[in-house]
């Protein structure tokens, strides 16, 4: 049973030592069976049986950090109309604006480079969505507890996979937005107001830490960057 199978009646939850009556939890995710299954879980296995809100998108997320942060943030790495990167990078803003805010992926992508570089970014927990629902359930448990979480399926991917194991900075992640986005690395520069120069050198350099020797394999085998979240009827 997946995160999405487990919408159904919740009742309310007897005393739970992870969850705190009164804490303020979000959850990112931009399906919304996958959203309530989420928030039963954290209400059932939990004990967060009230503070949960639910945004579909991204940008949703700093309005509510700065009005009221979150001791817990769970996320996808896109909504509707985002992609990947602006998840990575709404993670280095969290990181760096609300530090005691712990951060959990719970994302569909398997790419053991994107799992990579989430397991270096300083994000507390990262589970699959392709996982039963009691994989969020030990990571929220044990984030809660102070401990960094990673899945099972994400420990097995990550094993065999040595590139990269350095997070990518808010400038590198800014030039492939511009990149992925079609601009060339003159027009990057030209829109970030640097020299072209330091524009290949972030390039350069977050190429290295993806584990890419070329421009070929930048977009061919990194075309999960640009990928955008789906648009669910409403």
């Amino acid at each position: 049973m997946t995160m999405a199978h487990t919408y159904q009646r919740v009742s309310a939850p007897s005393p739970h030592p992870y969850g705190q009556k009164g804490e303020n939890v979000i959850v990112m995710e931009s399906c919304p069976i996958t959203a309530l299954g989420m928030r039963n879980i954290l209400a059932q296995s939990c004990g967060f049986a009230d503070g949960v809100q639910l945004v579909s998108n991204l940008s949703e997320i700093p309005g509510l950090m700065h009005h009221r942060p979150a001791k817990l943030l769970i996320m996808e790495l896109c909504g509707e109309e985002e992609s990947v990167l602006d998840g990575l990078r709404l993670i280095a803003l969290c990181l760096e604006h609300w530090p005691t805010t712990s951060m959990i992926v719970c994302t569909a992508l398997d790419d053991p480079r994107v799992l990579q570089l989430l397991t270096a970014s300083g994000i507390k927990g990262l589970v699959l969505k392709q996982e039963p629902a009691i994989a969020l359930t030990q990571c929220v448990q044990q984030v809660i507890a102070g401990r960094r979480s990673y899945s099972h399926k994400v420990r097995q991917l990550l094993a065999n996979h040595s590139a990269g194991g350095k997070a990518l900075t808010a400038r590198e992640l800014d030039v492939l937005a511009y990149l992925f986005s079609g601009k060339s690395v003159t027009t990057a520069a030209l829109m970030m107001h640097r020299d072209v120069r330091t524009v290949s050198t972030h390039k350069r350099n977050a190429m290295h830490k993806l584990g890419f020797q070329s421009d070929g394999e930048l977009y061919l085998q990194g075309k999960w960057m640009a990928k955008t979240g789906p648009v669910f009827a409403r």
